[in-house]
């Protein structure tokens, strides 16, 4: 029972995750010329969308831990895994860095403009992670 409401907290974590990361997506495509029509609108979103991908990482490093060790051990040997792990810290380091930078953004007038590209590798780090945790654990 603790195995499925785990591997339940696991998958949620990663929608609230993807959720996030492609909403980041999205108003970043949607900046322009133009901009946004509603500025604290967007950046409320922005601050949600931080936040979910804060908790979502959070939740995913441990639920994730939790159900590798009571499967399969303290480590799964492999390519896969390995480069699943690999993903997943550089995901985490830059799901950290925007949440501990971005009040300070806010303060100083916005983000620098290397930003948007962060969240662009941090999607395409979640679409690697998902598709190597397949690989490796089948």
């Amino acid at each position: 029972m603790i195995f499925i409401i785990l591997k339940m907290l696991h998958l949620l974590a990663l929608l609230f995750g993807a959720a996030a990361s492609l909403g980041n997506i999205y108003l970043a495509l949607s900046a322009g010329p133009h901009d946004l029509a509603a500025p604290g609108y967007t950046n409320m979103l922005r601050k949600l969308f931080r936040l979910t991908a804060l908790g979502a990482i959070t939740v995913l490093w441990i639920t994730g831990l939790l159900l590798m060790v009571w499967r399969y051990g303290i480590w799964v040997e492999g390519f896969a895994f390995n480069a699943k792990i690999v993903l997943a810290v550089v995901l985490t380091a830059i799901i950290f860095f925007l949440n501990v930078m971005a009040p300070g953004w806010a303060r100083s007038g916005g983000p620098p403009s290397y930003v948007p590209m962060l969240h662009w590798i941090g999607s395409f780090c979640l679409i690697g992670i998902v598709m190597l945790a397949v690989a490796a654990f089948n």
